[in-house]
């Protein structure tokens, strides 16, 4: 039977009970307001009772509480705007700034174009294109005084959304302290976004601005629980890192109540089949995830780093699941296990809805890209057309606003997700050999390489590395072919090729998938995570330099080093796959 194809015995009802008592008690999730370490004692409780090894998890970050905001049009005596303040801003001057709008549409660095946005103030669409911070990283990196938000949604809608513009993923470095915008923010209707469009087509247009915010240093509180799997399982050691985010906009109860539900669900399942367990599980309910961007899930990777490296199989993602009027099924998936996610998909679905495998993105908590855990994240989600009459709203016209309601909570659609969810941790934690398989991964970086290192246009700086992603490609394949007959093999040479799937992750996910490598976070939704390999982002600055000229001598050196890099991981690797296919070659 294939994996994943039997249901599993979960109890929806009690889905529905956790929802309905944090509806009741846990509204206003923001970090550090108090109800966020409310949810979390509930959660350790109730992890408790089923089991668990639950406790929260304490650490310091740099968070921002929600001010005020005042717009209006012209100066300060003009028409007023309804707005919400952004968090993770600078403030205006006491007596506010009145200053011209210019319009930069999705707010990427090429709608900057021809435009002079210094001491102004840029009107920018919510959307992923780029991610909310990075509009405001962009913005204020060109002088821009402050940045105003109109919403997704359609276009005579007044919702409002909660917005932050850290764009700094977890806690600043030296190094990225001054990539936190230091500009205002606020959030409108998308109904005035439109309104003061049509104003500026008519000539110029200034608003008026005054906005009040903090930055604070403060210590935050997020439940671990681990289910630990029997003492007999020779690889209890290894673990399926299972995540929301506790932490919310008020009330958030499809970002993220029902998210948590499910992870308490799948704990109570999992812990019920204890003794059939080969792996463990740790359940983490980020904190910090809205407004100190990733903060708990980046603070679990720094304290955890070398257990998650030596034993982390795969990170799962549950976020927004059971959202209404969706209509298709999305998974977003690392290429190792997008074969093993759409597999599940279709025993969960059949042909009942659309279901699309797409590649996993920096968005969420996404911490673990260049550490190299395997990774996917799926959910109901809208279609394409769905998401285009509302302006490009993937999570609804209600994400991060008041109406963020039970109203807005599919139960058949979370239910359904539920069961995905449920069958995917089952497996990772239970199955004989882990699911990843690489073929798909190569496959990537040779297309992600070639995009940018064509034959005829190669540097000689990084020649090497078409050659030994060559040289690794029928490595790759005899080992996926290995891992698909490896359930019948011997206990200890099974072992090993588990073994080996994690180091492969770890040396295979940060060339392509990470800007900053395998030590670092990139900063949230950064534009240079949309170049083929973000690693050698740079090498487009080299083309077009002299290469003689101080600067492209400069950047030919930090090439070579780059390159040192990947061609080492493709190196080890190889011999990985070497060393085990000696050991398997002579144990027949």
């Amino acid at each position: 039977m294939k994996t994943g194809t039997t249901a599993l015995d979960y109890s929806f009802p009690t889905v529905m009970q956790h929802v309905d008592h944090m509806r009741a008690h846990f509204l206003n999730r923001k970090s550090g307001q108090g109800v966020d370490l409310a949810a979390g004692k509930y959660v350790i409780e109730t992890m408790n009772t089923y089991g668990l090894d639950a406790y929260l998890q304490e650490f310091e970050t740099y968070d921002s509480d929600i001010g005020a905001s005042f717009v209006a049009l012209g100066g300060p005596d003009g028409q007023i705007l309804d707005s919400r303040p952004c968090l993770h801003i600078e403030p205006t001057p006491e007596q506010g700034l009145t200053a011209e709008l210019v319009d930069v549409g999705p707010g990427g660095l090429s709608d900057y174009e021809g435009k002079d946005v210094r001491g102004k103030i840029v009107l920018a669409e919510v959307s992923y294109a780029p991610a909310t911070p990075e509009k405001a990283r962009i913005a204020a990196s060109l002088g821009a005084a402050g940045i105003v938000l109109m919403n997704w949604g359609e276009d005579d809608s007044r919702y409002i959304p909660w917005r932050a513009l850290k764009a700094v993923w977890g806690n600043p470095t030296p190094e990225s302290w001054n990539d936190i915008p230091r500009l205002f923010g606020v959030s409108i209707s998308r109904a005035d976004g439109i309104m003061l469009r049509r104003r500026m087509k008519d000539g110029p247009v200034s608003l008026h601005v005054r906005a009040t915010a903090s930055r604070v240093w403060r210590t935050l509180s997020q439940p671990l629980a681990w289910l630990h799997a029997p003492e007999a399982s020779t690889e209890r050691e290894q673990f399926v890192v299972v995540s929301g985010h506790i932490d919310s906009w008020n009330p958030g109860v499809t970002d993220n109540m029902t998210g948590m539900s499910v992870m308490l669900e799948i704990a109570r399942l999992l812990a019920s089949k204890r003794e059939t367990l080969r792996r463990s599980v740790v359940f983490c309910f980020w904190n910090g995830h809205e407004v100190a961007e990733a903060a708990g899930s980046t603070y679990f990777v720094d304290s955890h780093w070398e257990r998650i490296n030596r034993d982390a199989v795969a990170y799962f993602n549950i976020d927004s699941v059971g959202m209404k009027g969706t209509n298709e099924f999305h998974i977003n998936s690392c290429p190792e296990l997008a074969a093993f996610s759409e597999t599940l998909s279709h025993a969960v679905f059949d042909d009942s809805l659309p279901q699309k495998v797409t590649t996993l993105g920096r968005v969420g908590d996404q911490s673990f890209f260049g550490i190299g855990v395997a990774a996917a994240t799926g959910r109901h989600s809208y279609g394409a057309d769905i998401v285009k009459a509302h302006n490009g709203a993937t999570l609804g016209w209600y994400n991060h606003t008041e109406y963020d309601t039970i109203d807005v909570m599919d139960p058949e659609a979370l239910e359904a997700d539920l069961d995905w969810c449920s069958r995917y941790v089952h497996a990772l934690a239970t199955e004989p050999v882990l699911p990843q398989r690489f073929t798909a991964r190569l496959s990537d970086m040779r297309q992600r390489f070639a995009a940018i290192l064509p034959e005829a246009n190669t540097p000689p700086e990084l020649a090497p590395i078409p050659a030994r992603l060559a040289d690794l490609e029928h490595r790759i394949h005899w080992f996926d072919a290995f891992l698909e007959r490896a359930s019948s093999i011997e206990d200890a040479l099974r072992q090993r090729a588990n073994r080996i799937v994690l180091r492969l992750s770890r040396l295979l996910t940060f060339p392509t998938a990470s800007a900053s490598g395998r030590y670092g976070q990139d900063s949230y939704g950064i534009s240079t995570l949309a170049y083929p390999v973000p690693l050698l982002a740079d090498l487009e600055i080299f083309r077009a330099l002299d290469r003689n000229s101080t600067d492209g001598r400069l950047l030919s050196t930090k090439l070579i080093r780059l390159r040192h890099e990947i061609t080492d991981a493709l190196q080890a690797a190889s011999d990985l796959i070497d060393d085990f296919r000696f050991t398997v070659e002579r144990s027949t």
